[in-house]
């Protein structure tokens, strides 16, 4: 039973559907930061369904495939940062409004931080600890500091995520972190 609920958060907060939420969120609540509901549709396109098309090209590509969990969560980051990087450049050549450009950079900069770590650092950091508290310090930073609390739900994510023996504490926290830098970083630049 635990572990079905450990699945049941691990999946909800996978990157692309904290990304869904926390953009239906900032749509929501500031809907005349977007100008028009084409830029929220363009970001839930780019943040959400492009990366979650990792999974079911995981699962035809054989090579990614054969590799399990690790193919898998490699396609991932390949999807990504593809989506990530294409979503990011297209909201500057087409105009986009100063909050999808935050939203934008706050993913792009979280990926490759994420993907130096893991890469050239060789730590496993947590995509999924990144995934909610880059969000939760996006959200805050959009809506205001009042969805601080937010942050509370990282104790759920880190236990769904050790009881799955996915990540170390260590791993978590740095995820948390990556995600915590890279959106102040994005926020500070645009």
């Amino acid at each position: 039973m635990k572990e079905k609920i450990a699945k049941s958060i691990s999946l909800v907060t996978v990157a692309p559907v904290m990304a869904f939420f926390t953009v239906l969120l900032s749509f929501v609540y500031r809907k005349q930061c977007f100008n028009c509901i084409g830029w929220f549709v363009y970001t839930i396109v780019f943040l959400t369904l492009l990366p979650l098309l990792a999974y079911p090209l995981h699962m035809i590509i054989p090579a990614s495939r054969n590799k399990g969990r690790k193919g898998e969560r490699k396609m991932a980051f390949i999807m990504a940062i593809i989506s990530y990087v294409l979503g990011t450049l297209l909201t500057f050549i087409l105009g986009a409004p100063l909050i999808v450009k935050k939203i934008f950079m706050a993913y792009l900069l979280s990926g490759l931080f994420l993907s130096f770590i893991n890469k050239v650092l060789k730590f496993k950091a947590s995509g999924h600890a990144c995934g909610v508290a880059g969000p939760i310090t996006l959200i805050s930073h959009i809506l205001g500091t009042k969805y601080l609390w937010l942050f509370l739900l990282m104790p759920i994510v880190y236990w769904s995520r050790i009881k799955l023996g996915r990540h170390s504490i260590q791993e978590l926290v740095t995820g948390t972190f990556v995600g915590i830098l890279a959106t102040f970083v994005a926020v500070s630049i645009i």
